[in-house]
């Protein structure tokens, strides 16, 4: 028995252009910036803090993390760090998002092994845009 490709509709909607998680110890920035990413196009999810994003991990699989610098129990550099020192992770790009924009708060974000540094607040524009550059970078 053959099965047959059902035809696509012309009305579907495209496929995602990749998960990215959103780490940020603050529930409504979390909701507006998935809502953001979900209307270009992106799968996102998101985790209240670094610990809860460490166990979700697996399960999201993500192609790209935002995460605020300060948040409780452990810092967003920490958990940069965190990512860098396991295998899996290791090669994820990871944009820092803060409020806290001075050049040594960018060089540290770097430092900790970030890819990329967004200061808050920020518009949709410059949002997408450097996704994209950091999912282009690796090959995404």
């Amino acid at each position: 028995m053959t099965v047959e490709n059902p035809i696509s509709s012309p009305f579907e909607l495209p496929s995602s252009k990749g998960v990215i998680f959103v780490v940020d110890d603050e529930s409504a920035f979390c909701d507006v910036v998935c809502e953001i990413l979900e209307a270009i196009g992106y799968d996102p999810h998101y985790a209240l803090n670094a610990a809860e994003a460490l166990q979700m991990l697996p399960q999201v699989n993500p192609d790209l993390i935002l995460s605020d610098v300060m948040m409780p129990e452990m810092d967003g550099l920490s958990f940069v760090r965190h990512l860098r020192d396991h295998e899996a992770w290791k090669a994820v790009p990871v944009i820092i998002v803060s409020a806290k924009a001075t050049p040594d708060d960018r060089l540290n974000a770097l430092d900790s092994g970030a890819s990329d540094f967004l200061a808050k607040p920020f518009s949709s524009y410059d949002l997408e845009e450097l996704i994209e550059r950091n999912l282009k970078r690796d090959g995404y």
